[in-house]
């Protein structure tokens, strides 16, 4: 048992909120299969040299039982992806997550609008060796 705090942004409120959850690391197989998923700006951003913000990203679902892993290459002008994420109580990846945010940082100054293709990732299917123990919540915190 490895006992965690989880810490998240609740989508309705956008408020941080926290739980204890009891869990465990657990192992799986990556497929030599992949997809690639086109990461698309959903608003306009202007940036500073050196700048990192979160940008808005149209929805996009990633298949359950599957990992993710950023594309390296530069993919904007401007500069890359550092992150990706959703806003809201994270999700096991035994279910189907959707993404809606990605954290950019600009090399140099500018602007990406509302239709940029900003990123790509890597999808990959995953086989689990054996299933992970569902978290379970010990408690909520502040």
């Amino acid at each position: 048992m490895v006992e965690v705090r989880i810490v998240y942004k609740d989508r309705e409120t956008g408020k941080t909120k926290a739980e204890i959850v009891d869990t465990e690391d657990y192992e799986f197989t990556i497929a030599t299969r992949g997809l690639w998923k086109m990461l698309v700006a959903d608003e306009d951003v202007e940036f500073e040299a050196g700048e990192i913000k979160p940008v808005k990203i149209r929805k996009t679902i990633l298949p359950k039982e599957s990992i993710m892993l950023r594309c390296p290459v530069t993919r904007h002008a401007l500069g890359y992806i550092a992150s990706i994420g959703r806003t809201g109580e994270p999700q096991p990846v035994e279910e189907e997550r959707t993404l809606n945010y990605v954290i950019f940082k600009a090399l140099e100054k500018g602007k990406i609008k509302k239709g940029d293709l900003i990123g790509v990732l890597n999808v990959f299917p995953v086989m689990m060796v054996r299933r992970a123990k569902k978290p379970r919540k010990i408690r909520e915190e502040e």
